[in-house]
């Protein structure tokens, strides 16, 4: 029985480097951020609905959703969150569960969910929660640097996730990130090892 191993972790932990590396392992990954980002095509249901409940401003003029004006919005207005995850969370958890189906011949499957804490209900299938974990301030740092953010904006989209502690205390195994790639690869690689013996 192929097991699941959901990765989470703050903005800026190292989720998506930890994922990279487990898919070079051979290990199939399934991206929630990677399907909410397939289904933002101008033509697809939930951009159509999203259309709807905020209007054309949302959109840029090639029919393209405008990530920067949106995320603004919902990180302003926490009623307007709700309602953008009321339209997609649902259709992202259906394509997902698809995803995952098809690779029932390797012994895990890893899922990279950013938002676990939030929506840890909507995973009843999780076998392992593996969380990506640095301090704040490194954090900030990264999220700053890589997405030329203001400090302000970037201790608002960390604020406005669970908190550190929140996801810490739903992890079967935390990875440390705060030092170099071939540190973190190191224990992505060990974390590996271990766990595929537990599949067997």
């Amino acid at each position: 029985m192929t097991k699941l191993v959901a990765v989470t972790g703050g903005i800026g932990s190292g989720k998506s480097e930890v994922c990279k590396t487990f898919a070079g392992l051979g290990v199939p990954v399934v991206d929630l951020d990677d399907i909410a980002h397939a289904m933002s095509a101008p033509d697809s249901v939930a951009m159509q609905t999203v259309r709807q409940s905020f209007g054309d401003g949302m959109f840029a003029e090639n029919g393209q959703l405008d990530r920067a004006k949106l995320r603004e919005l919902v990180f302003a207005d926490p009623d307007a969150l709700d309602k953008l995850n009321q339209i997609m969370h649902p259709a992202i958890r259906a394509e997902a569960v698809r995803q995952i189906a098809q690779y029932a011949a390797h012994a895990y499957v890893i899922l990279a969910i950013p938002l676990l804490v939030e929506s840890r209900d909507d995973w009843p299938m999780i076998d392992h929660v593996l969380v990506v974990d640095c301090s704040e301030q490194t954090q900030l740092s990264r999220v700053m640097q890589r997405s030329a953010l203001s400090e302000a904006m970037a201790q608002a989209i960390i604020a406005a996730q669970s908190s550190r502690e929140a996801r810490l205390a739903i992890a079967d195994t935390v990875i440390e990130n705060e030092l170099t790639l071939p540190d973190l690869h190191e224990k992505v690689l060990k974390f590996h090892q271990i766990f595929s013996k537990t599949c067997q």
